[in-house]
């Protein structure tokens, strides 16, 4: 202890202290709780008073009022007996009831009585002795009232967890045992869809797993259950289970009826059905059938028939030719009430020649001007069926026959190209006939035995050991055509398919060509022909999917084939099914322009208020709700769910039909500006007299190429390397950039008005000035095209007898069209080009006619008639902008309106606007991605699942025979003249 200090306090002394002098009640003490003590008989010391004060003032607030009730029925009984007599006025309405009473004399009540019934003291005793042995009931130490209570809650457990299967579970106590395991298994994890220890392997090697299934084209549907596997880690019970609920829900997706089909369709009768009887003979039925083709399809258009304008359609179809009425026919089987209006006096196409060359042949006689060869026919067939399936056959009574014969391997084509199989100086050319029979092995043979390319040996297996590069680029050529279909199914909804096709699509064909063959330049301008042969376009402005398509088709073992009563039977056809199901097909119809819907305030004011007024291609675009014509009659489709379908190409489409106004403020599809429209044709109709026996007339179409004309390459002293020359000639009418004088070339030959050869020396100066060079047929140089449709059809000679048709198609000159560098490049038709008595008309007609006879001098003196019908627009040229632009496809920026037609695939060929008109018909019918891609569910396949078997069998005097809409007789050439005949062809 220190000195003069006082002594320090410790903290456990001061705890202490404090904890003594702590001996205040709690507040919120029970009433018999002592301090430092805690009572257990809770309800007696703390309830208990509560509830007897709480009971008492009830059971005396009842009794204040059973006095005051019985008091008042005292009072109003002595009162009423004094009232006897008494009258009361009343108020009562019309019915008798009363409204308001009124009592002459009103005597107040009595006021409670204050007496209290229960304010005995015994009475309070009970309450409290009863009080009393509750509170020692819930305060036994046996706790008995526990038990019952778990009882009463375990019952109401099992009620809530089994519900009606209680009496089940209690029956049998092993279902409860195995059901509370499984939950506690549950509970812990066990059942769990993921895996405890994550993936099973790690990421980047599940990355990498992934990305080679991908490269080796595994399936989307493949990959993502994979990916849910190494990536999430999904235990394989949970795989099995999302594989089952997967393919239940695409099953049910598959028999699902997209865009308002019925759920029964009905087959239709033949179109030639109505027009045969049962007491006809065999010779009698087969006139009547070749009767029916005589007529052009299709209604003529009539103004004062008013039921066009008054009725509502679901779609509206603008177009001809089988690929309109194609598109038209599914979409009336899938139940859309339809019409189809075209421009053409024939919806199939055809044309007849005037009433002065139709005095000369005998009758009217229609001509296949736009060429209906089909390429690849197993494909196109099963694409027909649907559309054309009657109660008696699946194709609708339509055949088709190959064209050619076994002697000449069913020939279908025959190309002849500038320079090719001559030496460099020779203007003239070497034909090469394409047929059908070994297609690739014979083309490789006839390259390596004629144009001097290797040899395309097989060895003892089976394996290639040849040095052939022609066998080499067709195989490569049919690789990349693999993927067409995706590419085009694509377009569909919306998405661009990443494979070989697309990328060569965007690129140009004379790069692949120079890469693949650069020793030789004839293989190089002979691929360059059959990869482009309907259109003068040279290979260095062709794309690559366009050639790798068109050679693939050319190639193919199935030939080419030619509809049996050409065009206008399988045209009746389709036109007999769509009028079967509702449909009407007008013919001759003058469009004028198409309708669209006003916008919503609402949406106009959301497009200026984003500032997208100034973009046409932003925004929400006007609903498309039928056509205008130009007498001013309106025909529009239902307001929901109508759709208008252009088979006219995009240019006609878009430049012409659609409003000024309307394009102006909401634009046209993304990328048409930079495509470019073909340079229109013209067709010369040439009527011969003689059969195609008598003339020696081939089925195969005959082609002048100068678009793939041989080119010239040189060695580059400098570096040692070859530079490839140009294949092909300039097309006419292209622009030329010149200051007034032509640029430096080296030997440079002129050829149909353009340039072949090298490419300029010298470059093209800054201050150049854009010209446009003429455009002139030129004999045995232009680009030409020559067909006989009489020589294809075997039917032809049995309805038409000695007489043969020939269609000679040729460019439009400038005399006739006007070229535009606008965006997109189009070609204005002049005033007047059609006219038959122009002096333009006429030169051109000489000028070809020169020319078709100096090709075939066996036509001349057989000439009957000649006429010249055109210029007809072709659609798009076959740039690679065609199939690089986002807009080609046929669900278009306005909603309610569809593109179709070979615009949408490869141009001028009847396959691919049949392939055009399906997907048309498609995306009006608003099937889905998941549909076309792992459910393989489109138009056709519905059709097939949810149409009517037909009935195959046709008995006549109890034979068995096809119910064929055109009769024909097979074709059967003996062996004694197969050498005459090959060597009759040699000398042609």
């Amino acid at each position: 202890m220190r000195m003069g200090r006082p002594p320090k306090r410790r903290r456990d002394a001061k705890q202490s202290q404090s904890q003594q002098t702590q001996t205040a009640k709690p507040k919120f003490a029970s009433p018999t709780l002592v301090v430092g003590q805690i009572s257990p008989d809770v309800v007696s010391s703390i309830l208990g008073p509560a509830m007897t004060d709480l009971a008492v003032q009830s059971v005396e607030d009842y009794a204040d009022a059973v006095l005051a009730y019985e008091h008042v029925n005292q009072f109003a009984a002595e009162k009423g007996e004094e009232r006897e007599g008494v009258e009361v006025e009343v108020e009562m309405d019309l019915d008798g009831n009363i409204l308001q009473q009124q009592q002459q004399q009103q005597d107040s009540l009595p006021p409670p009585s204050s007496q209290r019934l229960f304010s005995s003291q015994l009475d309070i005793e009970n309450l409290t002795e009863l009080l009393t042995s509750t509170s020692q009931h819930f305060s036994h130490t046996t706790n008995s009232w526990k038990v019952h209570a778990n009882a009463a809650k375990f019952e109401r457990l099992l009620d809530e967890k089994y519900g009606r299967l209680r009496p089940f579970i209690e029956s049998h106590p092993n279902v409860e045992i195995f059901i509370k395991n499984v939950q506690r298994k549950y509970a812990m994890g066990a059942f769990s869809p993921f895996r405890k220890s994550g993936p099973p392997v790690g990421k980047t090697t599940s990355i990498m797993i992934l990305f080679m299934m991908h490269r080796n084209g595994v399936r989307m549907d493949a990959l993502l259950l994979a990916a849910t596997f190494f990536l999430v880690g999904l235990q394989p019970w949970a795989l099995v289970g999302l594989v089952i609920i997967g393919k239940w829900e695409m099953d049910r997706r598959k028999r699902k009826r997209i865009g308002g089909m019925p759920k029964k369709i009905a087959t239709v009768e033949a179109y030639f059905a109505s027009a045969l009887d049962a007491n006809l003979s065999e010779e009698e039925e087969v006139k009547a059938k070749y009767a029916l083709l005589d007529t052009p399809v299709g209604t003529k258009f009539n103004p004062a028939d008013l039921s066009l304008r008054d009725e509502e359609y679901d779609v509206i179809v603008l177009g001809s030719g089988p690929e309109t009425l194609y598109a038209a026919a599914l979409l009336a089987r899938a139940g859309k009430k339809l019409v189809v209006l075209s421009p053409r006096d024939d919806v199939s196409g055809c044309v007849t020649l005037g009433d002065k060359s139709s005095s000369v042949l005998g009758k009217k006689i229609p001509f296949d001007i736009d060429g209906m060869n089909v390429a690849q026919l197993s494909r196109q067939q099963e694409l027909l069926a649907p559309a054309l399936c009657t109660t008696t056959d699946t194709q609708g009574g339509i055949r088709f026959s190959r064209i050619g014969s076994n002697l000449d391997g069913y020939a279908h084509s025959i190309l002849s190209v500038p320079g090719l199989g001559t030496d460099n100086t020779s203007a003239e050319c070497i034909p090469v006939v394409l047929n059908a029979t070994g297609s690739l092995a014979s083309l490789a043979e006839y390259c390596s035995t004629c144009l001097g390319d290797g040899f395309p040996g097989v060895d003892l297996d089976g394996k290639d050991n040849g040095n052939s590069n022609s066998l080499s680029y067709l195989r490569a050529c049919n690789q990349i055509n693999a993927g067409s279909a995706d590419y085009y199914l694509s377009k569909l909804y919306n998405a661009k398919e990443s494979n070989a096709y697309q990328e060569a699509s965007v690129r140009t064909a004379s790069a692949f060509l120079n890469k693949c063959l650069p020793l030789n330049t004839h293989v190089r301008s002979l691929m360059a022909a059959i990869g482009m042969m309907n259109e003068n376009l040279c290979p260095d402005k062709t794309s690559m999917a366009a050639h790798v398509t068109n050679i693939c088709a050319m190639t193919s073992e199935e030939g080419v084939a030619y509809p049996v009563g050409g065009p206008r039977a399988i045209c009746h056809a389709l036109t007999s099914v769509i009028e079967q199901c509702g449909g009407r097909v007008v013919a001759g119809v003058s469009l004028q322009e198409l309708l669209f819907e006003k916008l919503d305030e609402k949406k106009e004011t959301k497009k200026k208020t984003n500032g997208e007024e100034n973009d046409p291609l932003k925004g929400p675009k006007p609903k498309c709700k039928g056509i205008r014509l130009q007498n001013g009659m309106d025909i529009k489709v239902s307001k929901d769910d109508g759709s208008v379908i252009s088979m006219l190409g995009f240019i006609p489409t878009f430049l012409n039909l659609l409003p000024a106004d309307t394009r102006t403020a909401h634009g046209v599809p993304p990328g048409l500006p930079a495509i470019s429209e073909r340079r229109p044709l013209m067709k010369i109709m040439v009527g011969l007299k003689g059969s195609k026996a008598d003339l020696n007339l081939t089925g195969a179409d005959w082609y002048r190429l100068p678009n793939a004309s041989l080119p010239y390459d040189e060695m580059d002293q400098a570096t040692g390397q070859i530079r490839f020359g140009t294949i092909g000639v300039d097309a006419g009418g292209d622009d030329l950039t010149t200051d007034g004088e032509a640029t430096e070339e080296t030997e440079t030959t002129s050829v149909g008005g353009g340039r072949r050869g090298k490419q300029s020396k010298t470059a093209t100066p800054a201050t150049a000035k854009k010209i446009t060079r003429r455009c002139k047929f030129q004999t045995g140089e232009s680009w030409m095209k020559v067909s006989f449709p009489s020589a294809k059809d075997p039917s032809w000679h049995d309805r038409y007898g000695p007489i043969s048709t020939c269609v000679v198609t040729v460019e439009a000159c400038d005399d006739f069209v006007r070229a535009f560098d606008t965006k997109p490049q189009i070609y204005s038709i002049l005033k007047g080009a059609g006219n038959s008595t122009s002096g333009e008309m006429g030169r051109l007609m000489d000028r070809v006619m020169k020319d078709l006879l100096q090709t075939f001098p066996q036509l001349e003196d057989n000439i009957i008639c000649t006429q010249m019908y055109g210029p007809v627009r072709s659609g798009l040229t076959h740039c690679p902008a065609r199939f690089a632009i986002k807009g080609n496809r046929p669900e278009t920026s306005y909603p309610g309106l569809f593109v179709g037609g070979a615009d949408l695939t490869v141009g001028d060929s009847f396959s691919a606007s049949i392939v055009g008109g399906w997907m048309a018909a498609n995306a009006a019918m608003g099937y889905s991605m998941i549909d076309h891609v792992y459910l393989k569910k489109n138009l056709t396949s519905d059709l097939e699942q949810f149409m009517e078997e037909p009935s195959l069998v046709t008995e006549r005097d109890g034979v068995v025979v096809e119910d064929v809409g055109v009769p024909f007789k097979e074709v059967n050439i003996d062996e004694e003249n197969a050498t005459k005949a090959a060597e009759s062809s040699k000398e042609e």
